[in-house]
């Protein structure tokens, strides 16, 4: 008699509400297609593991999490979520998504999480200070775009998230308090140190200078557009401190080894990351109903 397999195809609908409401700790997302169409584009969080590499790979996956497998259409993630479940190593779920990246309808995002801005960085809390670096720049182009935009709904957009930046700047702060370990003096108040950063490059590698045409040009743009943006920056963020929190637990950060303590601190930041692309999505659907 053959076993059953545990494998399950999920919609994509069914996987944005799962990975709405999971911890990020609970799953991983992995993307069994080949480098050149992560890299043209892949769902913010995912990491790559081509189907032919999987079987060596397999050893490397924590057992207790989910693993959610997706390529272009389908056929390739269901052979890989088979592969991996007959294996026995993982004792949580095992979908494949259900049409694959075709069928995912928007939010996914180009190139490879930009891990290079922290290239040189040798500490935990040399990363943190870059992370609020990266949110000082998120911070500064959301200020500069609400200091043009004249529509109601997009200066109360661009206000909300403004006030998210701090508050996301102060999670970072809080945890660059615990890893300060300087004895000559104390960490500066936030205030001190988050208005002295110059936060010129968001998550994504981008930079606040080079998106001054866009900016300028947020006047005449419409809410949907200026929206996407945002969405854009934040999907990148998170993509990023997923990435990050991975490659903290296995201990493959490039340069430099964080440990595994690390692992919770960027899973958290993801999550804060997360909450704020579920803000704008909710932002965007308003617009599209209403026409704004």
């Amino acid at each position: 008699m053959f076993m059953k397999h545990r494998v399950q195809e999920i919609a994509p609908d069914a996987l944005r509400r799962y990975m709405a409401d999971r911890a990020e700790r609970d799953y991983v997302l992995i993307d069994v297609r080949q480098p050149q169409e992560y890299e043209q584009e892949h769902l913010p969080g995912a990491v790559l593991i081509s189907v032919s590499e999987l079987e060596g790979k397999l050893g490397t996956l924590n057992p207790e999490q989910d693993h959610i497998f997706y390529c272009r259409s389908g056929a390739r993630s269901m052979a890989a979520a088979m592969l991996a479940e007959d294996s026995r190593l993982l004792r949580g779920q095992v979908f494949s998504l259900q049409g694959g990246i075709l069928a995912w309808g928007g939010g996914a995002l180009a190139d490879y999480p930009r891990v290079d801005v922290f290239s040189g960085i040798d500490s935990i809390r040399g990363m943190l200070l870059k992370a609020l670096e990266l949110e000082k720049a998120a911070h500064e182009l959301y200020r500069q775009v609400r200091a043009v935009v004249k529509r109601d709904v997009m200066c109360d957009l661009m206000d909300t998230l403004i006030g998210v930046e701090i508050a996301h700047a102060r999670v970072v702060y809080s945890y660059l308090g615990k890893y300060w370990n300087d004895g000559s003096q104390p960490i500066p108040p936030f205030e001190t140190m988050f208005d002295a950063l110059q936060g010129k490059v968001l998550e994504g590698g981008l930079t606040v200078d080079e998106l001054q045409p866009w900016i300028r040009g947020a006047a005449q743009g419409d809410c949907l557009e200026l929206a996407d943006l945002a969405l854009e920056v934040e999907m990148n963020a998170y993509d990023l401190y997923r990435t990050l929190a991975r490659n903290a637990a296995q201990g493959d950060v490039p340069g430099f080894a964080l440990g595994k303590d690390a692992e919770p601190v960027f899973l958290d930041l993801a999550t804060q990351e997360k909450h704020h692309t579920r803000l704008i999505m909710s932002r965007i659907r308003a617009f599209e109903e209403t026409g704004a």
